[in-house]
């Protein structure tokens, strides 16, 4: 009968945006034979933990997740997203999108899932050695790059430092989240998204004594005025190699912590919300030795992105620029946009290209997933 047996022990280690939204997800997904979840969240901060982010997601995979009202801790919509090329190229991406104030939105998830009899332990911090002799059904590591329970199940990631000035009494004005490649500040893109009275505006990280210098230089080249309120920086966890391992078949990772992160935008909050959602549906149906698998093979694990990223970092403005230079000034794509409109730019690209034909399908497929998939 539904409701009979012993709650079935889920630890969370992690009481940040991925142990939230799994959590959530996992009371989302009942069992079929009724037996209910105990859920318990470990967080070693003093209350539900924020870390920096641009905070970008699309409409779509916000709304994927429906186990949490999350449209009140939006703090801005977007039209789209704008990513600035060099050869003075910009593809303008047509997808509803937002910025979410996390300081608020995690600390609403954490009261939710107290009242739907979750337990939060916070200023708990699970160390490496508590892991063989904790008591569990399933344990989720949802502890960030760092992850101890990664280091548990012997799992690796890939580290790239991200850093951010959130800026307030802007008279910066846009109506799409930026994205900008241009070396002259980072080997990857630097952003610029706002997000009601601030901007989030940061770069990825490539040398500890230049960094903050670029960022400064790249607000100034940009027109960003306005009083930096908070200066942050926070390692990225991407491209993980595995989340669960045959020899710990009751441990799972997601997010951060197993490297579910888009390589090309670095973007999380879409991979949080697809992985637990896929996790949360192993767990409910007794099938958690599959979910490795159904990740490792998910389009948010597609081999382009890597590569994409690769030959990116790698690349100058000049060797970029020469790739698109069939583009048009602005090219559109997504929701709307014909795909006729873009058919004879695509051919001139790819066979102005055949010397690179192979870089720019890669690239090509690893923005077209991250349309979908990620910001």
């Amino acid at each position: 009968m539904p409701g009979l047996g012993k709650p079935l022990d889920v630890k969370i280690v992690g009481g940040g945006l991925a142990g939230m939204i799994t959590a959530h997800q996992l009371l989302a997904h009942p069992r079929p034979d009724g037996r209910p979840y105990q859920i318990t969240i470990y967080e070693s901060a003093e209350k539900p933990y924020t870390t920096l982010c641009g905070e970008g997601i699309s409409d779509e995979n916000l709304r994927r997740f429906a186990a949490f009202d999350s449209f009140p801790h939006v703090a801005q919509t977007f039209r789209g997203a704008a990513w600035y090329m060099p050869g003075d190229k910009v593809i303008h991406v047509e997808q509803k999108c937002h910025t979410i104030e996390r300081a608020t939105w995690i600390p609403a998830m954490a009261e939710s899932f107290r009242k739907k009899g979750g337990k939060l332990v916070l200023n708990k911090k699970i160390l490496l050695e508590d892991l063989p002799h904790m008591a569990y059904d399933v344990l989720i590591g949802a502890d960030g790059p760092g992850s101890v329970v990664r280091k548990y199940i012997g799992g690796t990631i890939d580290i790239k430092l991200g850093i951010q000035y959130r800026v307030k009494h802007s008279s910066y004005a846009t109506d799409r989240l930026e994205f900008y490649t241009d070396k002259a500040y980072c080997s990857e893109y630097a952003w610029i998204f706002p997000k009601d009275d601030t901007l989030n505006v940061g770069l990825l990280a490539d040398n500890p004594t230049q960094d903050w210098k670029r960022l400064d230089r790249f607000m100034k080249d940009k027109g960003v005025d306005g009083k930096v309120a908070v200066r942050e920086a926070y390692p990225i966890g991407f491209n993980g190699d595995k989340v669960a391992d045959p020899a710990f078949p009751n441990v799972a990772l997601v997010g951060d912590s197993g490297g579910l992160t888009n390589p090309l935008t670095k973007g999380g909050i879409a991979a949080v919300i697809l992985s637990s959602e896929i996790l949360a549906q192993c767990v409910a149906r007794d099938e958690l030795a599959l979910y490795n698998e159904r990740i490792m093979t998910h389009p948010i694990m597609n081999p382009a992105y890597k590569k994409a990223v690769a030959w990116i970092a790698e690349a100058t403005n000049e060797e970029i620029a020469r790739l698109i230079r069939f583009l048009p000034k602005v090219t559109r794509s997504g929701d709307g946009v014909p795909k006729s409109e873009n058919r004879w730019t695509l051919l001139k690209t790819f066979f102005g290209n055949l010397d690179r034909l192979q870089d720019v399908r890669t690239i090509y497929r690893a923005m077209s997933l991250s349309r979908r998939y990620s910001w």
